[in-house]
């Protein structure tokens, strides 16, 4: 029998690699259910960015989602810190410094120069979404590199 031949059998997943793969699956289930009932939630004929941008939300799907976002990253969080080995923490621990960083700095700035005139109302979303860029690129270079 050659080595093409011979059958591959499956190591069982340690506890602490099911406990970090439950956390990432939890995650992302949860922010996909809330996207998902977000596009459902949705008015007739209201476009992607006004959905996005100003569309208003129902009462029901707010609280909903809050709660869903709230207690699910709570449960997510823990099962994911007690399931990560000193390298992976580093690496977190330096991505969610620079992401708070990208919110630190942008977010005062952005405030100061609205207050004048000077720029837009802050947009705390584009502010988030910046803060999860940052923190991505931080521990994916840190994670793989």
């Amino acid at each position: 029998m050659t080595d093409a031949e011979t059958p591959r059998t499956r190591r069982p997943m340690s506890p602490r690699r099911r406990r970090y793969w439950t956390s990432l699956g939890l995650a992302a289930l949860i922010g996909g259910l809330i996207g998902g009932w977000l596009v459902a939630d949705q008015p007739e004929g209201r476009g992607l960015t006004e959905m996005f941008a100003t569309g208003a939300l129902t009462p029901g799907f707010a609280i909903a989602a809050a709660l869903c976002w709230t207690i699910g990253l709570a449960i997510a969080m823990i099962l994911y810190h007690r399931a990560i080995d000193d390298h992976e923490e580093h690496a977190w621990l330096w991505a969610s410094t620079a992401g708070w960083y990208a919110l630190m700095f942008p977010a005062p700035v952005w405030w100061v120069l609205h207050r004048a005139g000077l720029a837009p109302s802050p947009d705390a979303m584009l502010l988030f979404l910046l803060t999860l860029v940052v923190n991505a690129v931080v521990y994916l270079w840190l994670k793989f590199r």
